[in-house]
């Protein structure tokens, strides 16, 4: 697991539903633009979590959060 991934899952074990934008912007420690090298570098360590199954996608806002342990057979 990347320091990234890492980061992200301590970040929103704090916080449970944030934005990519907003990770983005913690991880980085500055104002992220939705195009740039630091959103897409984060987005795909999203997308990993997610095919590993630990997030969730919630809503139309990109809001990620801590995938629940219990129900693994309703992916």
């Amino acid at each position: 697991m990347s320091k990234n991934q890492q980061l992200i899952l301590k970040f929103l074990e704090l916080k449970p539903e944030m934005t990519t934008k907003e990770i983005a912007e913690i991880v980085f420690g500055k104002i992220v633009e939705y195009r740039s090298k630091e959103y897409s570098s984060i987005s795909r360590s999203l997308r990993s979590l997610e095919q590993e199954g630990l997030i969730q996608r919630v809503q139309v806002k990109l809001k990620w959060r801590p995938k629940l342990k219990e129900s693994k057979h309703s992916e």
